[in-house]
């Protein structure tokens, strides 16, 4: 066999060989484990059959037995923590075996989904820590006083779509940039693409409960069209994202999802479903 060859097979042996752990994961008693629905054959793709057929896997103390379609490789988990897909505007999983080469599905569609379980810092204080620039600062860092990176230092604007914008303030930026200049000896340049626009909602206790970072709406567009249920590219045009940060305090998950900026006026039914995915699957 030649170095070419090998080449080739060797990633169909990774992905034949990933299949068959998670099939045998997927078969393993799961205790008090809710009922799985039928398990429905997908497409076949180089020997593998691609299902929705569940597959278990742990965060932390947490079990979840999740089809495999659901999964960014729509085989299983590889790593730490769950990537999964929806797709929008459904909030459903892809078909089993459309993310496969060839795809079958429409990209442009796809909510990427993180899962990690949170262990070396409280999980209640995790939100209040995505909104400052203290895990990268140093206590009494001119850089704390960065406009645009710290919640308390944004200025909130009129509720939108049951979000409430926080813009960068201009004063505090001009004197945050002064002083930049002072301590550096180079003027603060400011760059809309390291700028991006904040939403938050806030919990009845006025906690935050979701932390949404999106593409500066002065620096891009969206990109796309949402026709319908289609979505259609702009020629020319890189659409814009958002990346959504939320918490699941009982299980001491930390969630981020990723999307079209578009998709951003669907950002609750977008946490409705992940949600849903998570308690769904868990096992009790």
């Amino acid at each position: 066999m030649s170095v070419t060859t090998i080449g080739r097979c060797i990633p169909l042996l990774v992905i034949a060989l990933g299949a068959s752990a998670s099939a045998r994961t997927a078969t393993e008693p799961a205790g008090n484990a809710i009922k799985a629905p039928p398990v429905r054959h997908g497409r076949t793709i180089n020997g593998y059959t691609y299902t929705d057929a569940p597959v278990q896997v742990k965060l932390g103390p947490n079990t979840f037995r999740i089809p495999a379609n659901y999964f960014d490789s729509q085989i299983g988990p590889f790593g730490e923590g769950l990537s999964l897909k929806l797709e929008w505007p459904d909030m459903t999983p892809t078909a089993p075996g459309a993310r496969a080469a060839p795809r079958t599905n429409d990209f442009r569609k796809e909510i990427s989904v993180l899962v990690d379980y949170i262990d070396r810092l409280p999980i209640e204080g995790a939100m209040r820590r995505r909104v400052t620039n203290d895990g990268h600062t140093d206590e009494g860092a001119l850089e704390r006083r960065d406009p645009a990176e710290r919640l308390e230092l944004r200025i909130a604007q009129p509720e939108r779509m049951g979000l409430t914008p926080y813009t960068v303030d201009q004063g505090l930026r001009a004197a945050y940039a002064k002083d930049y200049h002072a301590r550096y000896g180079r003027p603060l340049t400011r760059n809309l693409a390291f700028e991006p626009d904040w939403y938050v909602a806030r919990s009845s206790d006025g906690e935050i409960s979701t932390f949404i970072k999106c593409d500066n709406a002065d620096h891009r567009a969206d990109g796309v069209v949402l026709d319908g249920d289609q979505v259609v590219s702009q020629a020319g045009v890189i659409a814009a994202g958002c990346t959504h940060y939320m918490v699941d305090l009982q299980n001491s998950l930390s969630i981020s999802l990723s999307y079209k900026r578009a998709f951003l006026k669907d950002w609750k039914r977008m946490e409705t479903a992940v949600r849903d995915v998570l308690a769904r699957y868990r096992v009790k």
